[in-house]
């Protein structure tokens, strides 16, 4: 079971590694806070308005699968084992890891929460035409940012709890040998 779980760490931390690499080239990553948009900017979004939306498109489309592959994840990792160790560990009259499952299940709801309004704030900024209105969507984009981050908060919880309840589990594993 250990194996199992370290492999499904592995590959939560690798995919993690992969989504932040992709979101760090498309910018979306960290929020700018610019007050205004100058004259050249708003050129700059209206002349490259298609090209724009085209990129935001095809980032939409990797987001979803990012978020279909995470989201089965958590679902594996709880489901699988977060949930079925403890149920075995109150059998056998052991202390069990119920903080890390409620917190795990709080941090799910939180990743799906954050991703539904990621993905809301992300169709309001495709369907603003930017070449009429690059200032609004600018003021758009920002948002689109800040909740991006949100998501990646998200990630960087579940990530945290799953080590520590991969840790949890070396503990116990230590512990029930001797």
């Amino acid at each position: 079971m250990v194996c199992i779980v370290r492999r499904v760490i592995r590959t939560v931390v690798a995919w993690l590694t992969v989504c932040m690499l992709t979101l760090a080239t498309t910018g979306i990553v960290s929020p700018v806070s610019v007050s205004a948009l100058s004259k050249e900017e708003a050129n700059a979004i209206s002349s490259n308005c298609s090209t724009i939306k085209q990129s935001l498109s095809q980032l939409q489309k990797a987001d979803s699968k990012t978020r279909t592959y995470l989201g089965t994840t958590y679902e594996t990792i709880a489901g699988r084992f977060i949930t079925p160790l403890n149920l075995r560990l109150v059998r056998n009259n052991r202390p069990t890891l119920s903080s890390i499952q409620s917190e795990f299940s709080d941090a799910q709801i939180a990743f799906r929460d954050d991703y539904t309004n990621y993905m809301r704030e992300m169709e309001n900024l495709i369907g603003i035409d930017c070449r009429i209105e690059p200032e609004k969507f600018y003021d758009q984009l920002k948002v689109v940012r800040e909740r991006r981050e949100k998501v990646r908060l998200a990630t960087e919880e579940l990530k945290k709890l799953t080590a520590e309840q991969y840790q949890a589990v070396v503990k116990l594993r230590k512990e029930i040998k001797k």
